[in-house]
């Protein structure tokens, strides 16, 4: 929402509650939306879309219309769409973790689900991500009654689509994780001709892209002017910007899981920072779903490959994979001599952006902890006196 890192706008800690208060944006920052507005777009955010930003939101309201249809003249238009059909939640619904029942239309063999090797093959791990999967179909029709909302009111052809997550599923070793399948997201852009000639349809590129582009791309786009603040680029577009070498990923605390890490990546390699020391990946509370609760249970037992077992074994301060023929991360090559030298240039690559963003993950927010030791207090006194 503001073409920065969550540390830079005081929002790294998820999902905070009294007293620990938020904080309001730093001073002469705000939300892109404000950018398109005084660019002439009129922003919609219709349903009941996700606004838990982790900071206080500016006084200037983020959203003016609810969509398209709310429009009363001929103006551009902004319009954010959110769609919780692969998110997961805490209520089950007919045996799953997801807010809505499977697509009927196209449902998948559970048999036939294909999982990655660090998986655990057990009916949970494969009855997640079988439903998750109906989940992406259902989701797939719905993008598509929208497109077809645009077309009928003589919008499509005017119209940029961008289709994005904001994280990889809910499911073992995804959201949550600063492994591909947690940070790996989604990205499909549909241009229309007169924006962008001679862009093919369907070309693939493998630039490396973050959600911080989106801000001053879509400024860009609106014939804005984007703030010198922000740290994302232009990725698409008549004034696209270069690619860069590194991309930045970061987790802190999301409510009562504390599970601070760093990564940066290029094309080749992936560098990660455990802070937190004696942490496993199955205590991520995102990390504790059925299926990596049925895979403990085998561990247990001895009936896990080293790959699997690793999920439930503490995370090592570094990390260091050669995407290109590692690409689902199993070969830890942090302690290998022949890496040393990647090893150093990642190692500095992290340190410099940590000094230039002005990160303090290496230590935990004092607040934070104010906040922690106030509820192990809450739970301690229930235990007490049953209340």
């Amino acid at each position: 929402m503001t073409g920065l890192y969550p540390h830079q706008v005081h929002s790294k800690n998820m999902r905070i509650r009294p007293p620990l208060k938020k904080k309001p944006l730093p001073d002469g920052v705000d939300i892109f939306t404000k950018y398109l507005r005084d660019a002439g777009y009129a922003i919609g955010f219709p349903g009941h879309g996700k606004k838990d930003w982790g900071f206080i939101e500016p006084t200037s309201p983020p959203y003016d219309i609810g969509n398209w249809d709310s429009l009363t003249q001929k103006q551009p238009f902004f319009c954010q769409y959110q769609f919780y059909d692969t998110h997961r939640v805490n209520k089950k619904i007919d045996g799953t973790f997801f807010p809505f029942l499977p697509c009927p239309e196209h449902p998948v063999d559970r048999a036939n689900v294909e999982l990655h090797p660090y998986t655990p093959d057990t009916p949970e791990a494969r009855e997640e991500l079988g439903a998750y999967l109906e989940n992406v179909n259902l989701l797939d029709m719905k993008i598509g009654a929208l497109l077809a909302d645009l077309k009928a009111k003589g919008l499509y052809e005017t119209t940029i689509i961008v289709v994005m997550g904001d994280n990889g599923p809910p499911i073992f070793r995804g959201k949550g994780f600063l492994y591909e399948r947690g940070i790996r997201m989604p990205l499909i852009v549909r241009i229309p001709e007169r924006f962008s000639p001679g862009v093919k349809p369907g070309t693939i590129t493998d630039e490396l892209v973050s959600a911080l582009d989106m801000a001053p791309t879509f400024i860009d786009l609106a014939g804005g002017t984007i703030p010198d603040y922000m740290e994302g680029r232009i990725f698409f577009g008549p004034n696209q910007q270069p690619e860069p070498e590194y991309l930045f990923a970061m987790r802190d605390r999301h409510g009562m899981n504390v599970d601070r890490c760093r990564s940066v990546a290029s094309k080749t390699d992936k560098y990660i920072r455990n802070y937190v020391r004696g942490m496993t990946c199955f205590e991520n509370s995102l990390g504790n779903v059925a299926g990596s609760r049925a895979g403990l249970k085998l561990f247990e037992q001895g009936k896990l490959s080293a790959a699997q077992a690793a999920y439930y074994t503490d995370k090592p301060e570094e990390e260091l994979y050669d995407l290109t023929t590692d690409p689902f991360e199993l070969n830890n090559l942090a302690q290998d001599p022949a890496r040393e030298e990647t090893l150093t240039k990642f190692r500095k690559a992290l340190t410099g952006w940590i000094d230039e963003t002005e990160d303090d993950g290496a230590f935990e927010d004092p607040d934070a902890l104010k906040e922690m030791d106030r509820l192990f207090e809450r739970q301690k006194q229930r235990r007490r006196t049953g209340k």
